[in-house]
């Protein structure tokens, strides 16, 4: 009769989950959640600031050469095919970026010992991060066509999704049911520090760069990516910030993964 294993591995770069029943937690709020991200940030400045100017220097890349297909399309058919490699490496590049800051901020908030950033390269749960992101993605745009308030709780419920697959090693349904749990009973602060952040962020970067509308493709691409990384770097870390201190406070294991074993 087939019996079932459950595997004990567990990721050896996740950050620790403190034990429950731990006297000092951090505060959550939005004072010190954003005076953690800042510290965060400027003791970490190097690495955060750069892995941003490069994620955020493809997302701008990738506008730049929208427009030019837009204007020249039937006259330089690369330009597509560019276009799309650009796409893909500004997905990759986005998923990078959050990971890492869920294990910088897991080094900083949980005291796991610091990797150096290729081990972080080959570290990271790339698929589930990516598949937790498509799911979060569809899941408001549906939400949202039914109607707006429908789909903004549904984001701000399961916006964590993502640091509760790196900084706790969670499966992609599990992460969403962590991320669910974890908001319940902080929604507001959640809705404050995360939602509508995400909401304004693209608009901010936008409005930066209509300032240099007007000028050259290089200026407009400095200035874009810039600004996309000044102001995503700090969204994206307040996010996980967040995230990290609500799951100290809310201790608990991942969900066990079972496997059939024959006997």
């Amino acid at each position: 009769m087939p019996r079932c294993r459950i595997s004990a591995q567990r990721d050896r770069y996740a950050a620790p989950v403190p034990e429950a029943g731990a006297t000092v937690l951090p505060a959550v709020g939005v004072r010190p959640v954003l005076v953690a991200a800042f510290g965060t940030y400027r003791r970490r400045f190097g690495l955060i600031a750069g892995a941003a100017l490069v994620v955020f220097g493809i997302s701008a890349g990738l506008d730049v050469l929208t427009e030019a297909v837009n204007d020249r399309a039937s006259e330089y058919p690369g330009l597509v095919a560019t276009l799309l490699v650009v796409a893909s490496l500004a997905t990759f590049g986005t998923t990078f970026f959050a990971g890492l800051l869920d294990r910088i901020v897991g080094e900083e908030e949980r005291g796991h010992p610091r990797r150096p950033l290729g081990q972080v390269l080959r570290t990271l749960p790339y698929w589930r991060l990516l598949a937790a992101d498509v799911l979060l993605s569809l899941g408001a745009v549906f939400a949202t066509i039914l109607l707006i308030i429908p789909g903004l709780v549904f984001y701000t419920y399961f916006s964590l999704v993502g640091p509760a697959v790196v900084m706790e090693d969670r499966k992609v349904f599990d992460a969403f049911r962590r991320s669910m749990r974890l908001v319940r009973g902080k929604f507001w602060l959640t809705f404050l520090l995360v939602t509508l952040p995400i909401l304004v962020e693209e608009d901010v970067v936008h409005g930066i760069v209509a300032l240099v509308g007007d000028a050259s493709p290089l200026l407009v691409f400095v200035v874009n990516t810039l600004a996309g990384g000044a102001v995503g770097s700090v969204v994206a870390l307040v996010e996980v910030t967040l995230a990290g201190r609500l799951a100290m406070r809310k201790p608990e294991p991942a969900l066990a993964q079972v496997s059939p074993r024959s006997p």
